[in-house]
């Protein structure tokens, strides 16, 4: 089975700050259980991007417990992490294409249009041409966090069909292939 998860955030405490109504101290045990009670040895879990703050041997050792094939899918927070190799199976620079269902779906943790920000345009293009030119069914990313005034992404401007598998619209859970809307 597949799964999708995106923006841990592990041990980022401004982001308590930026997502008080949904983020609340040690959010990381309740994502880490999530997983470990979710994924069998057989799983892939794939990562799309803003994986952790900081490197350390307790993220490590409990990361390394989950059971499972895991993959990353870099996004902007994991450009500058060195220690990457040490926590995943294989890690994508941008994006990847997957079957799920017979349909395609394209992975990235950048959406096809963000409404709350002008940062990373030029990535979100590449999100919109990749889509089409490898006429996806479905794009899964996350990168656009939860806020109050509910401006989240406009994937469906580019007529892109998207699901953002951030943690903070997932319930701190990863998102099973059966849950994909294609």
């Amino acid at each position: 089975m597949k799964y999708f998860i995106s923006d841990t955030h592990f041990f980022h405490k401004n982001i308590l700050k930026l997502c008080p109504l949904k983020r609340f101290p040690e959010f990381e045990k309740e994502i880490l259980e999530n997983l470990k009670k979710t994924l069998k040895p057989q799983d892939t879990l794939y990562h799309l991007g803003d994986f952790s703050w900081v490197d350390s041997e307790e993220l490590l050792r409990d990361w390394t417990e989950i059971p499972g094939r895991k993959v990353l899918i870099k996004g902007n927070h994991d450009w500058k992490f060195k220690n990457l190799p040490l926590y995943f199976d294989e890690i994508v620079e941008f994006s990847e294409i997957i079957e799920i269902r017979g349909k395609k779906v394209l992975l990235c943790h950048f959406p096809s249009k963000d409404l709350r920000t002008y940062r990373f345009l030029e990535l979100q293009k590449k999100v919109t041409e990749i889509y089409h030119s490898k006429n996806c069914s479905l794009l899964i990313h996350g990168h656009v966090h939860w806020n109050p005034f509910c401006v989240f992404c406009g994937c469906h401007l580019n007529r892109v069909k998207c699901i953002n598998v951030n943690v903070e619209f997932t319930g701190f859970r990863a998102l099973s292939e059966e849950e994909m809307p294609l």
